[in-house]
């Protein structure tokens, strides 16, 4: 008897021992899978959260920007009376309208390249609008570095196109210009390689007409002109500069007065701009003189064009106003998407320089040739 007794609690201890192991392994098992189960909810809900903030921060940008539209941007050009300035409100607004959603351009114009008080009343006029940004052309720099100031101060980045103010102050946040030095020195070698390949001699008096006393631009023209004349050919004789005060009644005299005063002795004849180039084209048309003296001038025109063809006008030396306005407006997008001013340059570089070319007659005939000398061809309507 007590032999079976011992038997069967030997038995029930066994049971319960394994009943426990069974239920100890239950248990970890079950606690395994649930922090299992936990990480995997945490990681989900992290994935979640994360992506919740990016469609915010996504929708928050979006909202952002289509609130604030496209940016409002003055362009003010000098004239519309020149071709010079139509070209450079071309390449403007060419680049404004590939960029609806980002640029909203306003164009204003003076009458004409003299009309100053009638455009520094338009820059007082466009700054009392405060666009984002304004891109202006400016009629007398000394004048109009003030206003560019003023646009500065009120937070208005002011691009400066086509002129520098820079001899005045600094307020400016980009300039793009033509590189008239550079030009004038083109010039000069132009009309010594002329005279060589037709065999006249490097002797001779060379006036210079400049539409405007006193802007740079057009001084580094002449300068740049003379220097290198002096530099090549040292035999040659400067007149006295004349001024036309981009007056073509007045050019027509000028021109008229030189050749009948220096005959023969006139060698050449170099206009600095375009407005008055035309009388001096005709002038030399109807006097005859274009075998005997060389006629070379600025900037594009039908009437420029038709003196290349005819051979009364020997070189043209060309800007490229469309490129001038369209990378002005362009760097004024730039600027404003950078947020800043540009006045340390740092968005893009503040003083740009565009070279210069010189055509002559073989020149004019190419499609190429066609759009560079007018841009209404690519205008974008």
């Amino acid at each position: 008897m007590k032999k079976v007794l011992v038997l069967t609690m030997v038995f029930v201890l066994a049971v319960m021992l394994a009943v426990s192991f069974s239920l100890a392994g239950c248990k970890q098992e079950t606690a395994a899978e649930t922090e299992a189960a936990e990480t995997e909810a945490a990681e989900t809900e992290a994935a979640e959260t994360e992506a919740a903030e990016t469609e915010a921060a996504e929708t928050e940008a979006a909202e952002t920007e289509a609130a604030a539209g496209p940016y409002d941007i003055a362009f003010v050009v000098k004239s519309q009376a020149q071709p010079f300035w139509i070209h450079v409100r071309i390449g403007g607004m060419n680049y404004a309208k590939e960029n609806p959603d980002k640029i909203n351009a306003t164009l204003y114009a003076a009458k004409d390249d003299a009309a100053v008080e009638e455009g520094l009343a338009i820059l007082e006029d466009v700054l009392v609008t405060e666009p984002d940004a304004v891109v202006m052309a400016l009629i007398n720099p000394e004048t109009m570095a003030p206003i560019a100031e003023r646009f500065i101060e009120a937070g208005i980045p002011a691009v400066m196109c086509g002129d520098s103010i820079k001899q005045y102050n600094d307020n400016y946040s980009a300039e793009f210009l033509s590189y008239d030095y550079g030009g004038g020195e083109m010039a000069a070698e132009y009309l010594i390689d002329y005279l060589k390949a037709n065999n006249k001699p490097l002797t001779g008096k060379i006036a210079i007409h400049s539409a405007l006393a006193g802007l740079v631009s057009l001084q580094n023209r002449c300068n740049g002109f003379q220097d290198k004349v002096m530099e090549l050919a040292p035999d040659m004789e400067f007149l006295e500069w004349v001024y036309s005060d981009v007056d073509s009644m007045k050019e027509v005299t000028l021109t008229q007065d030189q050749i009948s005063a220096y005959g023969d002795e006139l060698t050449c004849v170099y206009l600095d701009a375009g407005p008055t180039l035309p009388a001096a084209i005709q002038v030399f048309r109807e006097q005859g003189v274009s075998d005997k003296i060389t006629l070379i001038g600025w900037d594009s025109s039908p009437e420029a064009i038709a003196g290349l063809e005819d051979g009364n006008l020997k070189g043209l030396v060309l800007q490229d106003p469309f490129q001038i306005g369209y990378q002005s407006m362009e760097a004024a997008l730039k600027i404003l998407e950078g947020g800043s001013l540009n006045l340390e340059g740092e968005i893009i570089p503040r003083d740009n320089l565009l070279p210069t070319v010189v055509f002559d007659k073989d020149d004019v005939g190419t499609q190429e040739a066609a759009e560079f000398l007018d841009p209404t061809l690519i205008e974008i309507k």
